[in-house]
């Protein structure tokens, strides 16, 4: 869910000068689907399940992440402001989730918002980083078609590992099924 360059039209209608304008969000190209928003879905969803103790399978994990940048690059072809993108994919990806992962869906929502939020910190963390060490200003790096798929491989190798470090440990910041199994321990000691 990268954010891309906007681009502002001019529509009929009234304004101060006669016209209004509007901002739209431009069309992601296609070489930026598979090289950038599939890991980048990717590592999202990875991050945010593995974050609430399941080990997501990898074929389900590229599935969702597959099927996910493909509606976001159609979505992306709509005229849509820049940011309501965001407020269509979340539900579409939390769907996705639900049905690849066998998730009910307030704990794919829950792996999708966690997924989200960590790599929305982790993405401003290393931009103002990599523009600090580089002198690369982010603007720069999105107009450029090398630099906008270089620029976020320091997050996708940091997050990777992230993963693969709470994967190897069995680390959660919660485990949703132990806290739904004690749940159950204690309905089940209720009733006796």
């Amino acid at each position: 869910m990268t954010k891309y360059p906007s681009a502002t039209i001019r529509l009929p209608g009234i304004g101060i000068a006669g016209r209004k304008e509007a901002l739209l969000m431009d069309r992601m190209p296609f070489y930026l689907v598979v090289f950038q928003s599939i890991p980048e879905t990717a590592i999202l969803i990875s991050l945010g399940l593995i974050l609430i103790g399941f080990k997501p399978k990898l074929k389900s994990v590229l599935i969702i992440a597959s099927l996910e940048s493909l509606a976001s690059f159609l979505i992306r072809c709509l005229p849509l402001p820049p940011g309501i993108n965001v407020f269509i994919q979340l539900p579409i990806l939390v769907v996705l989730t639900a049905c690849c992962c066998s998730l009910n869906l307030p704990d794919a929502a829950l792996a999708s918002l966690l997924g989200l939020v960590v790599l929305a910190l982790t993405e401003t963390a290393f931009n103002l980083l990599i523009s600090a060490v580089s002198g690369i200003a982010v603007r720069q790096a999105i107009e450029d078609p090398l630099l906008r798929l270089l620029f976020p491989l320091p997050e996708f190798v940091f997050l990777t590992v992230v993963i693969l470090i709470l994967r190897r440990y069995n680390l959660a910041l919660f485990d949703i099924q132990e806290l739904k199994s004690l749940e159950r321990l204690k309905g089940d000691e209720k009733q006796e």
